[in-house]
């Protein structure tokens, strides 16, 4: 069985040196098409309904496909658990390998496949080849850099490969990967274990460029030089816009490039789902991507074995001759096709001149350096009457409050948007720092936020990952969570770069200034100082930190976070009772209150325990200056008053200023 399986591998990497290699189609459509509900977990299907599965594979090796990939690509621990079913991995995965197999010796036992209404098609010897299919994980929610993740998705691509390799596949096709990052990882995990020959394709958002900003050039050249055999994209795009970003790719005679579009563009009606492209159109274009360089093309979602079919019967010209590459464009066509696109776009959409007193307002950064600046934090109201809480930032800016910054629904509670209340204080002269979310906004409403943010001139930020909806008083909200506050982190510093989560280019950079969350209560200090660094090394320009009630974990914070370079804003909110206290310290994540505080709060009478915490806040304000030029206030209860004179107290550089 070995050397059978090296010869294929053997006899499919010079296959694609020279000729075209046709790939099957989408299995999902398939099994749609017969019946199976849109929700269903397809990849359990090998198992359960074998037979369906395997009928998929025979009607594509009818139409023509030389390379059927296995029914597993949601079959990695991150994507069956969205089902409840990360227990059958290995199950599933065997089965899907079984079964693929089992096509393919039908196919090559009877020397002839057939579907109703056709005639049948021969079949070289060893052909099919089986390739064990996995796919991205990157828009299925799971962070493997939260402090409480589980495993790495090292591990998940790790588990998954295991289990393809031993049920014998002849090779790996790694597929719809938006990210070159996500990719690499995964090639270094295959190619670290095993020398089948690997099909590794992009699905970027838009044309030449990967979802995290790296052309197609260097994401190519990038994935080959990691181990890919053939490198290429699928799905996302679409038809044309995969057919266009080879147009203008600079093309390597040494490369072998893939093209796996889907069957034009989605449409979902009352549950149904429906593709544009028909086989012709689907052809037609499938020959033009050939005619540009491509030599394993095949169809993703959308496709069927009727598209598959017709494409085989446009490019068997093609097959079996040496590709003419002479005619594809060079670098230095591709470098005149994006100058020409540029100026074209410069002519049609005229500039404008923004200014939003960004130039003429020192940021936080500046104002730091040089002396205590004061963050006060003023939470938008959760009624649409907001009088009392304009009053309370006109009290806070003239206290001497350096900005006001707003979170976004805090502990999921519904809000007055902070990006509303924010434009109104800038015409007062007051500087908001607004807190942005992961859990509210998928990537489309996120860019979008920060966009208007932005042209709002309103650039500082912190983001935050945000807590789950279940926690607030609407708890059947849904928690998106597209993305972890690190990884948002790295698309905002892209955005100042001018470049779009999309990898497409703005017109003009972005101008936030980018703040981070750090919580020291908690039992690893360490690891969460090593979280930190990985914040601030995707683009953190400043800390501020969950209110700290004693002055060991402020020298513990003063000294994880001296080699970072950038400013910490120590957090301190004051207690007005010992109930508030009680709630804070044990219902409340990421809050701790030391005992001999909590004491005090106790002990104290009804009628003075606010003073009681007011001293308590201004002692730590007035220790915090020991360590940090940075103070984060936090307002409890709208209670303004009292961070209005801790406000004073901390620019005062006493605590005796805190008197009422």
């Amino acid at each position: 069985m070995e050397s059978t399986r090296d010869s294929a591998q053997q006899d499919i990497r010079e296959a694609w040196k020279h000729r075209v290699v046709l790939g099957d189609g989408a299995m999902a459509t398939m099994l749609h098409q017969s019946g199976v509900p849109i929700r269903t977990c397809y990849e359990e299907l090998s198992v359960s309904h074998p037979n369906w599965v395997r009928d998929v594979h025979l009607a594509y090796i009818a139409a023509g496909a030389e390379v059927i990939q296995t029914n597993t690509f949601g079959a990695h621990r991150i994507g069956l658990e969205r089902y409840g079913l990360a227990h059958q991995l290995s199950d599933m995965n065997r089965a899907a390998v079984a079964v693929a197999r089992e096509a393919a010796r039908i196919a090559q036992t009877t020397g002839a496949v057939s579907t109703p209404g056709d005639p049948p098609r021969r079949t070289k010897p060893g052909i099919p080849w089986v390739f064990g299919t996995i796919g991205s994980t990157a828009d299925l929610g799971y962070h493997s850099e939260a402090e409480d993740a589980p495993f790495t998705l090292k591990d998940v691509f790790r588990e998954q490969l295991d289990v393809l390799l031993s049920a014998g596949v002849d090779g790996i096709l790694l597929e719809t990967f938006a990210d070159l990052e996500e990719m690499l990882l995964a090639l270094d995990v295959v190619r670290g274990r095993t020398p089948l020959p690997i099909i590794a394709t992009l699905s970027p958002d838009a044309p030449d460029v990967t979802r995290d900003g790296v052309p197609l050039t260097e994401a190519f050249a990038a994935m080959k030089a990691a181990g890919a055999d053939v490198v290429g994209l699928n799905c996302r795009l679409g038809l044309a816009g995969i057919l266009r970003s080879y147009e203008r790719l600079p093309h390597h005679h040494d490369t072998v490039y893939a093209a796996v579009p889907n069957a034009g563009l989605l449409h979902l009606t009352e549950g149904e789902v429906t593709y544009t492209a028909g086989a012709e159109y689907f052809a037609d274009m499938g020959q033009r991507l050939v005619e540009n360089g491509v030599r394993f093309v095949g169809g993703c979602c959308g496709t069927t074995p009727r598209h598959i079919r017709k494409l085989a019967e446009r490019i068997g010209g093609l097959a079996g001759h040496d590709l003419n590459v002479s005619n594809l464009p060079t670098s230095a066509d591709a470098a005149r096709l994006s100058s020409l696109r540029v100026t074209f776009e410069s002519k049609s959409i005229p500039s404008i001149e923004v200014n939003d007193g960004m130039e003429s307002t020192p940021t936080l950064l500046e104002k730091v350096q040089k002396g205590t600046t004061v963050i006060v934090e003023l939470d938008p109201p959760r009624t649409t009457d907001i009088s009392r809480y304009m009053a309370g930032a006109r009290a806070l800016h003239a206290a001497g409050a350096d900005s006001i910054t707003l979170a976004d629904n805090s502990l999921g509670t519904v809000r007055v948007s902070n990006m509303a209340v924010a434009a109104m204080l800038k015409p007062l002269g007051i500087d908001p720092l607004v807190h942005v979310t992961c859990r509210d906004r998928n990537l489309i409403g996120q860019q979008s936020h920060l966009m208007g943010l932005n042209v709002l001139g309103i650039h500082h930020i912190l983001l935050v990952t945000g807590d789950p909806s279940r926690f607030g008083d609407l708890p059947g909200a849904t928690s998106v969570y597209d993305v972890s506050s690190i990884e948002l982190t790295r698309m905002v510093r892209r955005l100042n770069e001018g470049i779009a989560f999309s990898g497409q280019p703005l017109k003009q950079p972005a101008k936030f200034v980018v703040g981070t969350s750090f919580n020291p209560h908690v039992r690893n200090f360490d690891k969460a100082i090593d979280r930190l660094k990985r914040k601030v090394d995707a683009g953190a320009d400043y800390i501020m930190t969950q209110p700290v009630y004693d002055e060991r974990i402020m020298e513990e914070i003063a000294r994880g976070t001296e080699g970072m370079g950038i400013p910490v804003f120590i957090g301190i909110m004051p207690l007005v009772s010992a109930r508030n206290a009680l709630f804070l310290h044990n219902e409340v994540p990421g809050m701790h209150i030391p005992a001999t505080v909590l004491e005090q709060m106790v002990d104290a009478p009804l009628e003075t325990a606010t003073e009681v915490g007011m001293s308590v806040a201004a002692d730590l304000t007035v220790k915090a200056g020991q360590y940090f030029n940075g103070i984060y206030l936090m307002t409890p209860f709208l209670r303004y008053d009292l961070t209005a004179r801790l406000t004073a107290a901390a620019k005062a550089g006493t605590a005796s200023s805190v008197q009422p």
